[in-house]
């Protein structure tokens, strides 16, 4: 996490703009189309699971380059299961609309709940 920046919504997890920055200038649509095809299956996924506190959060981005995501815009349980995922989670460039990627998560949030 590059820039561990707090506001008001807590800690900043991740922002797309560090992704498409990071990049060199051919790339940056695809760097930005990788990490909107990666979101868009995370964030149904911590709909669906009730991790989210707005349920609404992510459905109709505009600005894909200014997409965040903070803790404050998880539950705690959420919180938690970021935590324990998103350090490692990266499918490759391509890949990012698939859901089998998203196995890992489905794994510890079982634990998480079994607990």
């Amino acid at each position: 996490m590059p820039d561990e920046a707090t506001d008001t919504l807590g800690l900043r997890i991740d922002a797309c703009r560090w992704h498409v920055d990071a990049e060199a200038a051919p790339y940056k649509m695809r760097a930005l189309d990788h990490f909107r095809d990666r979101y868009g299956v995370l964030l149904a996924f911590l709909r669906e699971e009730g991790l989210l506190r707005d349920p609404a959060f992510g459905t109709d981005v505009k600005d894909w380059l200014a997409f965040e995501l903070h803790e404050g815009d998880l539950t705690p349980e959420g919180q938690h299961l970021v935590r324990l995922c998103h350090g490692t989670w990266n499918p490759a460039v391509g890949q990012g609309h698939t859901r089998r990627h998203l196995v890992q998560w489905k794994r510890r949030l079982q634990k998480l709940r079994a607990e």
